[in-house]
């Protein structure tokens, strides 16, 4: 599904981001729509998430990718709602195909180190980064996601979404209780300049 197939709401005057600045919508999923979320991961491949620190291994304790053809519309819509208005406030060109989500599991001792979300190949036409939280927070310990200059967790609360620029460092802190659960998703456009 094309993300430019969808009107953008007008940011207020004077909204308009900074390149450096994050979005945060609280509660953008309700409770059940997080447990849908994760049971409908339970029910996909799983694979071992690769990202690679210094030569050790690290990531989610498993992923899983979820076309958007085989998500819940209603997953699918609201995506495509909040990365309109997202784009809108950052004046970002979003124009490509919606890419799969990826569903992020997490256990003790997962975590994933700084890293960017676009770059080479495939990757290079992202914008905009999406990451929900789908875990009650007091359900985990760690885990918290942040970016380079906002050491503050981003998700404060089960359905809680931000979004920001792909090209922002970001990273998880490791697990150290429990499981967190999240949802991914980048919107695409015309490679920056």
């Amino acid at each position: 599904m094309k993300l430019g197939s969808r009107a953008a709401r007008p940011a207020p005057p004077g909204a308009l981001l900074g390149a450096g600045d994050v979005l945060r919508y609280p509660r953008a999923f309700s409770r059940s729509e997080c447990a849908t979320l994760i049971e409908l991961a339970g029910t996909q491949e799983k694979f071992r998430d690769q990202f690679r620190d210094y030569g050790e291994v690290r990531g989610a304790s498993a992923i899983c990718w979820l076309p958007t053809s085989h998500a819940p519309a209603w997953c699918v819509s609201r995506v495509l709602d909040l990365f309109a208005r997202a784009a809108n406030a950052f004046e970002f060109d979003v124009s490509g195909e919606l890419e799969e989500f990826k569903l992020m599991e997490y256990r003790r001792g997962n975590r994933v180190a700084w890293h960017v979300d676009c770059g080479g190949g495939p990757t290079r036409t992202r914008k905009l980064t999406m990451t929900v939280l789908l875990s009650e927070p007091a359900a985990f310990s760690g885990g918290a996601l942040t970016l380079a200059g906002n050491a503050q967790e981003l998700h404060r609360d089960i359905g809680d979404t931000v979004i920001f620029p792909s090209f922002l460092a970001h990273k998880v802190s490791t697990v150290t209780r429990g499981r967190r659960n999240t949802l991914i998703a980048w919107a695409h456009g015309t490679p920056f300049r």
